[in-house]
């Protein structure tokens, strides 16, 4: 496997103001009509999210404006191919009965998507985070101790067996958009597997913690645009500093998401078979539209 790929974690890339939203342009919505209408007020999304998480101001919105627009510009000409190509290996995928390969491949396809958004959401937040105000830098502060003592009083609600069944809702939840509704039997192999998934919160947490803080102190001491695009790199790209026990549970998941998807996948019945076609054939047709050029980026498995 590539080191260090990227690892579970809850809000540790909040501060990343694009990625998320990115993605879900494409990978999170219900509808292949809504893609492209979505996709065409991307600008205004990110904008929106960029000045609820930072409070900017209106120069300050002006002044990243330009640079919203460039990096969505390289997103359409350099990144949809991948997501197409994603979705045309996805169906492939399912077409062959998700082989073990190529549940592999598409785990790996979309650790990679992942990175190559994650420098581009990088690309975009830090000229935000370069012109905070120290007022702001305060705020963002606070925001993060907000933030923490949430989690960590998430943390004593229930404990480990309360998380373990969230964790299987979630997943399970997540399946259905693609599928349609599971049949008992597919919800208790997502239970199963999801439950012998790493429990790494506790070290997630410490971790975002101290990247936060360290991020806090380069913008309280004025630190440059292009220090602050090193650190961000590091932390939400490369994965430079990350510790062991986080490593070794990213590879453990991601063991487990293959097995999900190809044993899961063999699993569908006919009607979430069609289901699972019509999605991932309207995706793959949407995004190659979205494209001026359209083509699929070359496969890499």
């Amino acid at each position: 496997m590539t080191p260090h790929p990227p690892r579970p974690r809850r809000r540790v890339s909040a501060l990343v103001l694009t990625t998320a939203l990115l993605l879900a342009v494409v990978l999170g919505l219900a509808g292949c009509s809504r893609v492209r209408l979505t996709y065409g007020s991307a600008d205004l999304l990110l904008a929106s999210y960029a000045d609820g998480y930072l409070g900017l101001d209106r120069d300050q919105r002006d002044r990243w404006e330009p640079e919203l627009q460039r990096v969505l510009a390289v997103h359409r000409r350099e990144e949809l191919p991948y997501l197409a190509a994603f979705f045309d290996r996805a169906l492939q995928a399912s077409r062959a009965g998700f082989q073990n390969a190529d549940a592999t491949c598409l785990v790996d396809g979309i650790r990679d998507l992942y990175r190559r958004h994650a420098r581009l959401a990088v690309k975009l937040a830090v000229p935000l985070l370069a012109d905070l105000t120290p007022a702001q830098v305060r705020a963002l502060k606070q925001r993060f101790a907000r933030e923490l003592a949430e989690d960590e009083e998430d943390f004593k609600d229930g404990g480990r067996e309360r998380e373990l069944r969230r964790r299987a809702i979630r997943y399970a939840r997540s399946i259905e958009e693609w599928t349609g509704p599971l049949g008992a039997d597919q919800k208790a192999l997502v239970e199963e597997l999801t439950r012998r998934m790493p429990d790494s919160r506790v070290a997630v947490l410490a971790y975002r913690t101290r990247k936060r803080a360290e991020l806090v102190t380069l913008l309280e001491s004025g630190a440059t645009a292009a220090r602050l695009e090193d650190f961000m790199t590091a932390w939400l790209v490369d994965y430079r500093d990350l510790p062991p026990e986080l490593d070794q549970a990213g590879d453990r998941l991601e063991e487990r998401v293959v097995e999900l998807v190809s044993r899961l996948g063999k699993s569908l019945s006919g009607e979430q078979q069609a289901h699972l076609k019509q999605r991932l054939t309207g995706l793959r047709q949407d995004l190659l539209k979205l494209q001026r050029q359209p083509r699929l980026a070359p496969a890499t498995c």
